[in-house]
């Protein structure tokens, strides 16, 4: 009976230990974006007179100055 509760308690014990480190592994890797796709997310359609790359919250371009709407 002692082995049996020896038992449960490293396996209980082994289970604990890889979930947190699973977890924090998965926490750290999307807690920092990459730049580079962060604009990519971030980008919207081009300014279409002079097809500058524009993000979905301008008024205007960005780099022409030409309004949106």
């Amino acid at each position: 009976m002692l082995e049996i509760v020896t038992a449960t308690l490293f396996l209980t014990v082994a289970v604990v230990a890889i979930g947190k480190k699973n977890h924090q592994i998965a926490w750290s890797s999307s807690d920092v974006l990459n730049p580079a796709i962060e604009e990519e997310l971030l980008a919207d359609l081009p300014c279409p007179w002079c097809n500058a790359q524009t993000a979905e919250q301008d008024r205007s371009c960005p780099s022409c100055g030409q309004r949106f709407g």
